[in-house]
Formats: C-alpha cells, sequence, structure tokens
C-alpha cells in the first residue's frame, strides 16, 4: 500500500487504470513533471508492490508498462502519514477531473454532469454489505464497451466516526 502513496507513482497508477492501456518512463515523466529516470525508478517500485507489470515493447527501446488487474482498489488499515497521502492524492484527482469541465458530446454540446455527495453513517457490518454490493455493480459495468462517450469515476471512502 506504501508504495502507491507517492503523489507521482498515483498520478501513474490513476492514468493505467483509467485510461491508458500502457505508459513508458518517458510518458509518465510527462504526467508528473519529473525526469524519465525518476519514474523509471517509481514505476519499478509499483511493479515490485504488484501494481503493474512489463507489457512488450514495440521498438526494443523503451519500456512500456501495463496496469495489473482492471481497477485500483486501495484497502487497509493505514498510519495517519499513510492516510494523509491517501487523502491528498484523492483530493489531487477529484480536483484534477473537476477542474477538467464538464465532458463534450461529439457534436460539441456538453453532456449534463452528475456529482453526487452523500455521507452516511453505518456499522462496521453495514459499510461491508455496502461496499460489497456497490462493487457487485460496477463489476456488472467494467466490461461495457458500448459506452465510450462517458467516463464515469467513482471514489468511496470509509472514515470511523470517533463515537
Amino acid at each position: 500500500m506504501r508504495a502507491a502513496m507517492h503523489p507521482a507513482r498515483w498520478r501513474v497508477l490513476t492514468e493505467l487504470f483509467d485510461r491508458r492501456e500502457t505508459v513508458t518512463a518517458t510518458e509518465a515523466a510527462e504526467l508528473t513533471g519529473l525526469t524519465p529516470s525518476a519514474m523509471s525508478y517509481h514505476l519499478n517500485k509499483l511493479a515490485q508492490a504488484g501494481f503493474i507489470e512489463p507489457d512488450d515493447s514495440v521498438d526494443g527501446r523503451e519500456r512500456p508498462w501495463r496496469a495489473m488487474g482492471s481497477g485500483l482498489e486501495i484497502s487497509g488499515q493505514p498510519d495517519e502519514a499513510m492516510g494523509r497521502a491517501m487523502m491528498q492524492n484523492i483530493l489531487a484527482e477529484v480536483t484534477r477531473l473537476l477542474t477538467a469541465g464538464p465532458p463534450v458530446s461529439p457534436d460539441g454540446t456538453p453532456w449534463p454532469s452528475s456529482y453526487t455527495h452523500t455521507q452516511l453513517h453505518l456499522t462496521k457490518d453495514r459499510a461491508k454489505e455496502l461496499h460489497r454490493r456497490i462493487h457487485e455493480v460496477l463489476d456488472e459495468f467494467e466490461g461495457d464497451t458500448e459506452g465510450l462517450e462517458h467516463e464515469i469515476f467513482w471514489i468511496q471512502g470509509v472514515h470511523p466516526t470517533g463515537r
């Protein structure tokens, strides 16, 4: 889990899991503002942690990387510093997505956007049940290739109320 907390690594992971089939160290450097050699180091750390793996190179010079799996889910009991880093990375991703503005249809008109904020107060067992059921629905739509004109993102978090 800690391997994904670096902001540059998180940015590359979200790009790979959400939008791209592969990314090279050079492309990852462009996304993050780091050098290709620094991104090569970070990509290797992500591979060691099991988040990404090398893909076949087209020209034999650059080394593309691809996500392992179809979605990024990190769970566990983070310490305070890791929990804060997770929240900062999620905030940066949401900010990046929302500042891009609403998507535009092929005819040039923006399509209606929908943003929902809901806060629930559940027992631990009910929270686990909600998580399981949400993932069932997400799994149902994951392989859908007919709706490529709409990007849907989902962020779910659990935070104890301290009561």
